[in-house]
């Protein structure tokens, strides 16, 4: 006998969007009743690598605030004390950053924000989902069954123990990211320069655990600013380039180090490896390359073209994308989880307005 099991959301992908969804949907309209697809365990999740480990205040506050998380963001996650932006000198001179021209924040913001470890975050997200009634089903979203206006969607899941288990719900949420589980289904998913208004970049990015900071900084900055240097979001500029600093976990001192590199100008080819990313570095930002040699390397990944865009976000038949199931252009500013907090709104706003039977729904 087929197995199956109805909801009234359904949620595909465990990443941030999704499960901040979940909790967003749980804590504004809780007699609904909410699982979500996921095929990772908690401890893959916890190792994840993703774009997206700093916040801006509007996020910021949509996390403390609206997901009731202040406490927890404080404990586990390091401040963010605003943006710095650095540009060499002399372009063959990058060991120290006095060898840069910077412009630094020179207080802490007036709404605090925050650097993430996506992969502690997510883990930690799920066990308060889980915590909160939320159904975490461990498994792959197969066949996808989108219903008419009014209808129930219907979605085959292959379970971790190989066994199948079919979901109807009244509202379908991607957030399974670039799998493109409706983006595909849709014929949904923009890509290509031309659509992106002009957006042809790749990207590369480390994780480094054990990061000496006293070379870049010594902490104390009276003539500049009564804030952390280090704690901010630091970005390093040169021809066709720009490359993040964001710490993200104070007990083992790990740094994210990425690239963001418009195409036209280099061959995504020349950093698209570990080791070429790391040369480019060298030579371009001596003082990110020593940061780097100074602990130890986690991960690497590259997306040749990261950057999409969405036809439609939501549709009349109660389907809904998010995250970077729904879009992702540059991460330049951090505004990437505030876009996230605008959907996850606007989608719990929707879910409520049809649930109820509003009329201007």
């Amino acid at each position: 006998m087929e197995n199956v099991e109805r909801v009234d959301v359904l949620i595909l992908g465990g990443g941030m969007a999704g499960l901040m969804q979940a909790r967003h949907l749980r804590r504004t309209l809780p007699e609904l009743s909410i699982a979500m697809v996921e095929p990772r365990s908690k401890e893959e999740i916890a190792t994840i690598h993703k774009i997206g480990e700093s916040t801006v205040e509007m996020a910021a506050h949509f996390i403390t605030h609206d997901l009731g998380l202040i406490d927890y963001m404080i404990d586990n996650h390091p401040p963010k004390c605003g943006l710095n932006f650095h540009w060499a000198k002399d372009a063959d001179v990058s060991g120290a950053i006095e060898d840069y021209w910077s412009i630094w924040a020179t207080r802490f913001p007036k709404i605090g924000a925050f650097q993430m470890h996506r992969g502690k975050l997510e883990r930690d997200l799920t066990e308060m989902c889980e915590q909160d009634g939320v159904r975490m089903i461990r498994g792959r979203s197969r066949d996808i069954d989108l219903a008419e206006v009014g209808g129930t969607h219907r979605v085959r899941v292959k379970l971790a123990d190989r066994s199948e288990l079919h979901i109807e719900a009244d509202h379908l949420i991607d957030a399974a990211g670039r799998a493109f589980l409706l983006g595909r289904k849709l014929d949904n998913i923009i890509k290509g320069p031309e659509n992106l208004f002009g957006l042809d970049t790749v990207s590369s990015w480390v994780r480094v655990k054990g990061v000496d900071r006293n070379l870049f900084s010594e902490g104390a900055h009276p003539d500049k600013s009564s804030t952390s240097h280090w704690y901010a979001t630091n970005h390093f500029f040169g021809h066709g380039h720009w490359v993040w600093m964001i710490p993200i976990d104070r007990d083992t001192n790990t740094v994210s180090f990425g690239l963001v590199a418009h195409r036209t100008e280099i061959d995504p080819r020349t950093v698209n490896t570990q080791d070429k990313l790391l040369a480019f570095l060298k030579a371009n930002h001596t003082i990110l390359s020593d940061l780097i040699g100074s602990g130890e390397i986690e991960d690497f990944i590259c997306w040749d073209r990261p950057s999409h865009l969405s036809k439609q976000m939501f549709g009349e038949n109660n389907w809904y994308v998010v995250g970077d199931a729904a879009y992702f252009g540059d991460p330049f500013y951090s505004t990437g989880t505030s876009t996230i907090a605008v959907a996850i709104t606007s989608v719990t706003k929707i879910i409520e307005a049809r649930s109820k039977g509003w009329a201007d729904a």
